[in-house]
């Protein structure tokens, strides 16, 4: 039997160009989150770096001990860990955007690289162009969690709706998004997306920033949150740095589903979503 609720800790960093430091400071505060009572932490996109090309390409070395002290950690603290995102080497000067969910006792149990990259100057800035340093994934899954099916997307994934049906036709039923929103992005439309992705999964949806730092050359919005199956907000931790374990009610998915069956309402003899995995 599924338990009934889960604990997730949302770790919003106030991160800075000292990437050993970023770490250091995570996994603090995944310990942290642990010891207040999280089965499952949650970090950032690019957790040991800020979202900046120079940035990402100088801190890339950490990605191997980061990832194996995430390992270590979810272990030693017996819980669950969605890692943020890393700049995962393909090739020389060339990354993929992968996030990582490590399992007490089993290490990496699946990864997510980033689908759709951020080439964009939208109104208000900065302008940034990740293709020039990040290949995008092609593949879409989910893993299993004792508390349900679960995914991960990151950030500007999070726009395209047809993610969200996708891993809703395929019982989805928690997700997790870890993001770098800009101040101009994150103002006008983080909180939209996070409330319309639960409403459309029917699930809850749980996004993480970086607390916001006017030192960095690119500025997070921070905000981290969870909305519920119907779209509410339980939390939402600002722009500072800071730590929430919130506890998320996994009846509120089933009770939903039945009274307001969305997902069978589908008119799925006039439209679909399809994926088209590459090889």
């Amino acid at each position: 039997m599924k338990p009934e609720t889960l604990s997730v800790g949302l770790c919003q960093l106030r991160q800075t160009y000292d990437y050993e430091k970023n770490l250091e400071r995570s996994l603090l505060m995944a310990e942290e989150a642990a010891s207040r009572g999280a089965e499952v932490v949650v970090f950032t996109e690019m957790f040991f770096s800020p979202y900046e090309p120079r940035a990402i390409s100088e801190a890339a070395f950490l990605t191997p001990v980061a990832l194996e002290e995430m390992a270590r950690t979810a272990t030693e603290g017996n819980l669950f860990i969605v890692a943020g995102s890393v700049p995962f080497q393909e090739q020389q000067g060339r990354y993929l955007n992968r996030s990582c969910v490590f399992a007490p006792g089993n290490g990496e149990i699946y990864h997510h690289d980033k689908l759709h990259l951020f080439d964009s100057t939208p109104p208000g800035g900065p302008s940034m162009r990740e293709s020039g340093f990040v290949r995008p994934g092609n593949r879409l899954g989910s893993f299993s969690l004792p508390w349900g099916a679960a995914s991960v997307i990151v950030c500007y994934d999070m726009r395209f709706p047809q993610v969200t049906q996708i891993l809703a036709d395929r019982g989805v039923t928690i997700l997790f998004v870890p993001a770098a929103f800009s101040h101009a992005t994150g103002r006008a439309h983080w909180e939209m997306l996070v409330r319309l992705r639960a409403v459309e999964l029917q699930g809850f949806v749980v996004g993480v920033q970086p607390a916001c730092n006017p030192d960095l050359r690119y500025v997070p919005w921070g905000h981290s949150m969870a909305a519920t199956p119907w779209g509410e907000v339980v939390v939402d931790l600002g722009q500072e740095e800071g730590i929430e374990v919130v506890s998320l009610d996994l009846s509120d998915i089933s009770r939903l589903r039945s009274q307001f069956p969305l997902l069978a309402h589908r008119r799925t003899d006039l439209y679909g979503v399809n994926w088209m995995e590459k090889a």
